[in-house]
């Protein structure tokens, strides 16, 4: 059995489906017990194991044969889950049941283009923007200094990036073969301290934020790529900023990107993102705004908002999961 099911299905008490895998182990590790402290129960199901038949009295969902009554779903799906995923968390929301972050948010901010076209439209994004499939529409004019990155439009985590800034980077590309997995996002290289930051939000509220740090000789800053971390106190700029992107992604759990353009003292957003490991003060906040969300899902959605917002340098390593730990550096 892929899914957690450390509750019972089908209780008297309301019950949070996450819809996902054991990648997010060490979230759902911490999150869990927060949720059951509430007196709510919780489950994550593999998008494999759900079963869902369709009658006239409506959807059934079983698990292992069991019946699953959810009274809220949390679209915790991204890479090769995505798609099965996003089906049947539209099948959730035609039955009734409250989805965060629901079909429509998973697909477009898991997709680059549209992640920036809906920056684009909410005023956010600061710098151009080129996608498509053909490679010769890419030139070194494209940026004004000549320095483009390419990223493709799927994928997470900084796999497939790439800087170009030859002339020779840019013949190569162009010479790359078309298919229709070959689309591509390109932007401007903005000129960053060697760092970004990452800005968690709940219900549109930013809670918590961290640098990110490329490791020496590189300029991605991921974790997954070596990247290390520092906790970084959230301004009312960057909260701001923050809030306005996840307003315009529709992430009520999310994460937004933000760059530092040394070159105007200014920031740039990158991306939102719909599906980010959070980290313990996050996770706190999550549960908190779910236990509201499962009672009374438009109430929570009006009225919740963060207990305890980190605003001020904290240096206590106990902020991040144990697992990053020893990635951590001061902050500058």
């Amino acid at each position: 059995m892929r899914s957690r099911l450390e509750d019972d299905l089908d209780s008297c008490r309301p019950l949070i489906l996450f819809l996902g895998d054991e990648r997010d182990d060490e979230d759902h590790d911490v999150l869990f017990p927060k949720i059951r402290e509430s007196g709510v129960s919780v489950v994550r199901v593999h998008p494999i194991d759900l079963m869902i038949s369709l009658k006239p009295s409506g959807p059934r969902f079983t698990v292992d044969g069991r019946p699953v009554r959810p009274k809220l779903v949390v679209g915790w799906v991204l890479d090769e889950l995505l798609w099965p995923g996003m089906i049947q968390l539209d099948v959730f929301e035609r039955a009734g049941i409250p989805v965060i972050n629901d079909t429509m948010t998973l697909f477009r901010t898991a997709n680059k283009l549209l992640d920036s076209s809906q920056l684009n439209t909410g005023g956010l994004l600061r710098y151009p923007v080129l996608s498509g499939y053909d490679r010769t529409a890419l030139d070194p004019g494209f940026a004004p200094d000549g320095t483009t990155v390419v990223k493709p439009l799927r994928g997470f985590g900084g796999r497939g990036i790439e800087r170009l800034e030859s002339t020779s980077d840019y013949e190569m590309f162009r010479r790359m073969d078309t298919s229709l997995d070959s689309a591509y996002y390109a932007m401007p290289w903005v000129e960053n301290p060697g760092r970004d930051i990452r800005v968690y939000t709940v219900n549109h509220h930013p809670v918590f934020a961290m640098y990110r740090y490329a490791p020496p000789g590189s300029w991605i800053t991921n974790v997954t790529a070596g990247g290390r971390i520092a906790m970084c106190p959230l301004t009312a700029e960057l909260s701001d900023l923050a809030s306005r992107a996840s307003r315009a992604a529709n992430t009520l759990i999310g994460g937004v990107d933000i760059g530092e353009d040394v070159e105007t003292g200014g920031y740039v957003i990158y991306e939102v993102n719909s599906c980010p490991t959070c980290e313990p003060p996050v996770l706190e906040m999550v549960a908190d705004f779910l236990t509201e969300a499962v009672t009374d899902y438009e109430a929570a959605r009006a009225t919740w908002e963060p207990s305890h917002v980190y605003t001020t340098l904290d240096r206590d390593p106990k902020l991040f999961h144990p697992s990053k730990r020893h990635l951590i550096q001061p902050a500058d």
